[in-house]
């Protein structure tokens, strides 16, 4: 992306597919707007590129989820591929999505990067150092000091992101922060 280009924030996470027609259950993050302006893209990276989707239809499921459906996404086979990614907004359409400070990057996986982790049972566990795009199955690669710890990036795992003081808050199941630890 040029220099021109408007930063993307994350606020969903696509958790599942809902029926046979397309349909997809995605996870708001807690910062989500409350209202989403349809006319609007948002953006899923595909094969390392921030792709545009449009809302064909999306219908508020509790607090934290929607039912939606994208243009063009009109089967099970294609909405199984966009479950367990990142649905990113351009800042200027969803303005509590915005970020402070001089480190904003124009792709949106990148908008994580410096963010502090902490898990709600095991407190800080590093600073995200690169956000991998393993298809279905994008990760965070953190470090804690000497040793990296990766951690998928699925709406159950991440509870809240906080873009003001920059901190993303955890679920991590047991064991999973000490998986690629040295024994």
């Amino acid at each position: 992306m040029g220099k021109d280009s408007i930063p993307l924030a994350p606020f969903a996470n696509v958790h599942k597919t809902f029926g046979a027609n397309g349909e997809l259950i995605i996870k708001l993050f807690s910062e989500a707007p409350e209202e989403i302006n349809l006319s609007e893209p948002v953006f899923i990276t595909i094969d390392g590129c921030p792709v545009p989707f449009f809302f064909k239809s999306f219908e508020t499921r509790g607090n934290n989820r929607a039912i939606v459906i994208f243009d063009d996404v009109e089967s099970m086979v294609l909405a199984e591929e966009l479950t367990g990614k990142m649905v990113f907004s351009r800042q200027d359409c969803f303005a509590p999505l915005a970020m402070t400070g001089s480190k904003q990057s124009a792709v949106g996986s990148q908008l994580l990067i410096d963010y502090v982790v902490k898990d709600e049972a095991a407190g800080d566990i590093g600073i995200v150092v690169e956000f991998m795009d393993i298809p279905k199955n994008p990760c965070l690669s953190i470090s804690n000091g000497n040793s990296k710890i990766i951690i998928p990036c699925q709406g159950e795992f991440i509870v809240k992101i906080n873009h003001k003081n920059k901190i993303i808050t955890t679920r991590l199941p047991e064991g999973l922060i000490n998986l690629n630890q040295p024994s």
